[in-house]
């Protein structure tokens, strides 16, 4: 990537779209090209600040560690997006969350120091810096305020037991495609282990796909993008499917939209896998009841 494109790509983010290109031309000598390969960290929580990282292809999961054990998924970022901007310029310069690629990840990586110097060198440049900072960090809390009400929402529909999975994923679509950005269709298919066979149980919105069963993938990814509209969720127990998901928007969305988008529905998809589990265990523990009832009945 030459001197020239550097330039540009620094211009397309939200934080350098209202800077001149001349301004820009020092900063983007300083970046850095970073291959990450999947599972693997870039970023550490608790370690010391090493810059601002923009991600040229792949998804990058951001975490933060709970206090009981284990990390909590706070955001999946796709191409054309960056972070660790805001531990750049924490006074104690300390990582408030780990970033892992998911699946190999392409970057560009500036370290703090070479930001700080460029920000120090022109005091207006630094403010509208500031400015487009304040506006991203304004957007961020209002899609994470956007995302506490749908998960809200949904907690309080697994609240209320559910008899049967279908049951459970017509309410869940229900509740889930009004919170998401712009107007969108849902479909979710109930696994079938007799036939091993996805069967239709739900549709919102316009048809994703036909009526008809259709055979269980031989090896589901967990999420994925089919195409620019189009998200697809495999909800998995251990050792075995629950169900499937499917969101479509009615326009195609951009890198950062999808990116967006997939990280809601990736929490989303968290909270219906473990209310399916307990719907198996009620309908595992009444049948196993049944038999014993059965099984010690009456005699003649």
């Amino acid at each position: 990537m030459d001197g020239l494109d550097r330039v540009k790509l620094l211009r397309a983010l939200a934080l350098f779209s209202t800077l001149p290109e001349a301004r820009l031309k020092p900063l983007a000598e300083k970046l850095e090209a970073l291959t990450v390969e999947d599972g693997r960290a870039f970023i550490v929580e608790g370690a010391k600040s090493g810059g601002l990282y923009y991600v040229l292809s792949g998804r990058v999961r951001v975490a933060k560690r709970l206090g009981e054990g284990g990390e909590k998924d706070l955001a999946f970022l796709g191409a054309g997006d960056c972070l660790g901007e805001m531990d750049v310029l924490r006074e104690d310069g300390v990582r408030s969350a780990s970033a892992y690629a998911a699946g190999r990840a392409e970057l560009l990586h500036l370290k703090s120091s070479d930001l700080k110097t460029w920000l120090d060198a022109d005091p207006a440049d630094a403010a509208r810096f500031f400015a487009s900072l304040s506006e991203m960090q304004s957007g961020r809390l209002r899609r994470t305020s956007d995302e506490v009400a749908l998960l809200y929402d949904l907690s309080q529909l697994l609240l209320t037991p559910q008899a049967t999975a279908a049951g459970l994923l017509t309410h869940a679509l229900e509740r889930v495609t009004p919170h998401l950005q712009g107007a969108w269709s849902a479909e979710a298919r109930a696994y079938n282990q007799f036939e091993d066979e996805l069967d239709l149980v739900a549709r919102r919105g316009t048809p994703i796909s036909s009526d008809a069963s259709e055979p269980a993938p031989r090896a589901p990814a967990d999420m994925a993008w089919t195409d620019d509209r189009t998200f697809v969720l495999m909800l998995s127990a251990p050792k075995r499917r629950l169900a499937q998901l499917r969101f479509r928007a009615d326009a195609a969305l951009t890198d950062a939209q999808r990116a967006e988008a997939a990280r809601t529905l990736g929490a989303v998809a968290r909270l219906l896998t473990s209310a399916l589990e307990n719907i198996e265990f009620r309908t595992d523990e009444a049948l196993r009841e049944r038999l014993r009832k059965t099984s010690h009945g009456p005699s003649f």
